[in-house]
């Protein structure tokens, strides 16, 4: 029963903070300036296992951050194009 209490709640809150526009879930490990950075100095040849390392992050949490720095410069591009 508390379970459902639960899980209610936690529905409330997130459809308050959607409404007041504010982000939800987990925050990100790294901000569009970091992962612009780490996408520049493997792109300078560093080794992702160092970067990863220097920033605090696992090896795939660079990886999963540098694909959204690649997606954002995609779509930045393309809504530049029109």
């Amino acid at each position: 029963m508390e379970r459902i209490y639960m899980l209610e709640r936690a529905a409330g809150a997130r459809a308050a903070k959607e409404a007041r526009g504010l982000p939800t879930g987990r925050p990100a490990k790294l901000n569009a300036t970091t992962r612009a950075g780490a996408a520049q100095r493997i792109k300078d040849g560093a080794i992702p296992e160092q970067v990863a390392a220097e920033l605090g992050v696992s090896r795939s949490t660079l990886y999963r951050e540098l694909r959204k720095h690649r997606e954002g410069a995609t779509t930045e591009a393309v809504g530049q194009e029109g």
